[in-house]
């Protein structure tokens, strides 16, 4: 090489390496800690919507010690209002600009200094981000603009179209010191909004400018999650939104350390909120930097009403949102749709602590009463168990990730579509219901369907579970909490998720993980193989469709497990796996989504389907380093959940127990109708253990998709065992009742048997 090449390489090399280095690193996302939840929380739980002035001594003298109006800020309420700050520092009316008169602001105050007189506190109703017409004409710029191009509307234009304002630019700056002064003038305790979400696209000069800063990109005009350019985006805005949200809280809490942000982070508590992309409401990290977030939780909507799966799975959920820390959910004591109609008090008891079992705070409202059920009778279900729920942690032992990304972006419309677009499904009572689906086939995003196939076999079996986020498998220290970790087809993790994992199972940590799980990034841009490939033993290799509906079968598989001999393995080895056989037959059937994997060399196959030309794998078990690795070559979650056998839920529940290696520190013998959830105290010298009837005598007797359950009468339950680990324990109870359990010495710790289970219980065992 001559000097001049030698030179002119060099220099080549040199102005590759400045072009390299001055290139945006590409944008990801990244998340807050978790705010001190240390509030007035603490001591008042207790709260009531629907108050006014004339009815604030009823409600406190009936139990209550939180306080709040309406569940929206539409007018004025027990303590806010439609306000923002004017030009000149005055509250006006958001929607007309007309100042609030000194008179009405007196009087709000007057009610939360009648409410603090008596011990109470009060979340002031906020209204949620609409523009008012001196911004309009002041600062049109700050209006939310949802198409590339769109042009602000005029103050005149105002006056008919209610147009939002963009958190995101400095309308969002606004807001918060809205908010602040209301806060100062008002003495509110904590806030409650209706509105919270950021949905999906804004093209505002401060949201075109920021983008392109962070992205180096324009927004993309596309709202289709097929889109990379799309997904890409809409987890920009989200993480986005968590920040506003952050600064919001932070501005609050610099004026009251102990005020409480507990506004409504989603739509009505249905399932179908999570149908996926673009209907993305907000976001899951906000949770983690409010206190106390609302959900309305509905037990109505189809093609499900009979059951209570999904209303404890969506209270399981929101504890884990919230970084175990409860949230607050109103329980909708109604029936058909939203009919102000009363269910019967046994049906009312078992929502209410449907919310309580699974780590939140159940609400209530002052219009869900009536004579059999009153306010008073509500508030002390939950006053009368506030000594064990409070400050209360869950039991580490399983978590199960449910994460944005895959609940967003995987399923998609066009590619394996649940939901179509644009279909918002309502209550067809409150609000208008344009569903394109029947109700019998509507769905969830295939992640969220996972996740409730394996809630259920986890609450069948008795098993401590917890729900963590996408935070979470980016912090080593959750994750060391756990002895397992389950992936119910999480197939959107980040690299780093996935590196923290790895190290996880590395260092002795269990995983279970099904069907897709790692084979797309957080954006939902799809990988050549498992990013867990390594820790899964296994090798994607494409994807088939066995799923199914009654009465059309088109398509469905066998397994093979194994019936004898070195065939067996303990996940399979099982008396529920035993009793799916017919007699004569070694073969099992299976209805759902499965994965075409090859194994790797130095793992261990279990099982397969029984399918021509290839007999893939069924499981794949694999042990790097100190852990051990479950991977299910199917969709084994969604098949519990859509078309179940009872093999299936056996076949979770053991692969749980097997990468665990450490079998759980509580154990309960229960029917399977007995739903168990597990809580540590007094940093971990007391243990509590809730036990949840869901027995129902009036279920499945109308047309499934509109049988919401109506339980009149409880059947109690005889005979139940808790068994606790280790030799610390001094004594247990049942409460509340304070009934003294006797121990009975095991060879591992002691065991206790409850005589009767009515509606609600708590073993709690003392060291």
């Amino acid at each position: 090489m001559t000097l001049h090449v030698l030179r002119a390489f060099c220099l080549a090399a040199m102005f590759a390496t400045a072009i390299a280095a001055a290139q945006p690193e590409a944008w990801r996302p990244s998340f807050p800690a978790t705010i001190d939840s240390h509030t007035w929380l603490d001591t008042h739980r207790r709260l009531c919507f629907g108050v006014d002035g004339t009815s604030l001594d009823e409600v406190i003298d009936a139990g209550s010690n939180v306080i709040c109006g309406g569940t929206n800020a539409a007018g004025i309420g027990f303590a806010g209002g439609p306000f923002i700050l004017g030009r000149e520092g005055e509250f006006v009316d958001i929607m007309t600009g007309v100042p609030i008169p000194a008179p009405t602001l007196a009087e709000l105050r007057s009610r939360v200094d009648a409410a603090h007189a008596r011990g109470v506190k009060v979340l002031g109703e906020v209204i949620r981000f609409n523009m008012t017409p001196w911004m309009q004409a002041e600062h049109p710029e700050w209006q939310e603009i949802n198409s590339p191009g769109g042009k602000p509307i005029t103050v005149e234009e105002l006056k008919d179209l209610h147009v939002l304002g963009c958190w995101n630019s400095p309308y969002g700056d606004w807001f918060i010191k809205s908010q602040v002064e209301l806060v100062k003038q008002l003495d509110w305790d904590g806030y409650n909004m209706d509105g919270f979400g950021c949905w999906a696209q804004c093209f505002c000069p401060s949201c075109t400018a920021a983008y392109t800063a962070d992205c180096g990109h324009a927004i993309p005009a596309v709202r289709d999650v097929n889109s990379a350019e799309y997904r890409h985006y809409l987890k920009w805005r989200l993480a986005r939104y968590t920040g506003f949200v952050a600064r919001w809280t932070a501005a609050l809490k610099a004026v009251k350390p102990d005020f409480v942000t507990a506004p409504w982070t989603t739509g009505p508590g249905r399932w179908w909120h999570w149908m996926g992309a673009p209907a993305a409401e907000g976001t899951d990290a906000m949770h983690r930097v409010l206190d106390a977030p609302f959900l309305e939780l509905l037990w109505d909507f189809p093609a499900d009403q009979g059951s209570n799966l999904l209303p404890a799975f969506t209270c399981r959920y929101y504890r884990g949102l919230c970084g175990d820390r409860p949230a607050w959910i109103l329980p909708y004591l109604c029936e058909q749709g939203q009919f102000n109609m009363q269910p019967p008090r046994a049906e009312c008891d078992l929502r209410e602590m449907t919310v309580l079992t699974n780590g939140c705070i159940p609400a209530q409202g002052r219009w869900q009463q009536n004579a059999d059920t009153p306010l008073a009778h509500l508030n002390a279900l939950v006053e009368e168990r506030e000594p064990f729920t409070r400050d209360a942690r869950s039991l580490k032992w399983a978590a199960m990730f449910v994460g944005e990304s895959s609940r967003l972006l995987y399923g998609l419309p066009g590619a394996r579509t649940e939901v179509p677009l644009g279909a918002w499904i309502g209550s067809g009572v409150d609000t208008p219901d344009i569903g394109k689906l029947e109700p019998g086939e509507r769905r969830m995003p295939a992640h969220m369907e996972s996740a409730v196939g394996v809630f259920r076999a986890m609450m069948e079996d008795h098993l401590p579970l917890d729900i963590v986020i996408e935070p979470d498998l980016e912090d080593p220290e959750t994750l060391q909490q756990y002895k397992v970790l389950i992936l119910p087809n999480a197939a959107c993790l980040s690299d780093k998720a996935t590196a923290t994992i790895r190290a996880f199972v590395k260092a002795g940590g269990g995983l279970v993980a099904m069907h897709e799980s790692s084979i797309c990034d957080e954006f939902g841009d799809r990988r050549e193989d498992f990013s867990l490939a390594d820790v899964f033993g296994a090798h994607h290799r494409g994807t088939e469709d066995f799923s199914a509906r009654w009465p059309n079968y088109p398509k469905w598989t066998e397994l093979y497990l194994g019936i004898a001999g070195r065939d067996l393995h303990p996940i399979s080895d099982d008396a529920v796996v035993r009793s799916n056989y017919r007699s004569g037959s070694d073969r099992l059937q299976y209805i759902g989504w499965m994965t075409n994997v090859d194994v790797a060399a130095g793992a261990t196959k279990l099982g397969r389907r029984l399918s021509a030309p290839v007999e893939w794998p069924f499981i794949v078990l694999n042990e790097p380093a100190a852990g051990r690795s479950v991977y299910v070559a199917a969709d084994l979650g969604q098949a519990y959940f859509l078309a179940p056998y009872q093999y299936q839920r056996r076949l979770i529940s053991n692969a749980v127990r097997w990468a665990a290696t450490t079998p759980p520190p509580v154990t309960v013998s229960a029917p399977l109708c007995v739903q168990a959830a597990f809580y540590t105290q007094a940093d971990g010298r007391r243990t509590v253990v809730h036990l949840l009837n869901e027995v129902n005598t009036s279920a499945n007797r109308a047309i499934p998709e509109n049988n919401p359950p109506q339980r009149e009468e409880t059947l109690p339950i005889a005979g139940i065992n808790v068994a606790v680990a280790g030799e610390a324990i001094t004594a247990a109870f049942a409460e509340p009742g304070h009934l003294s359990l006797p121990l009975t010495k095991t060879p591992g710790g002691f065991v206790v048997t409850l005589p009767r289970l009515d509606t609600h219980a708590m073993i709690v065992f003392e060291e």
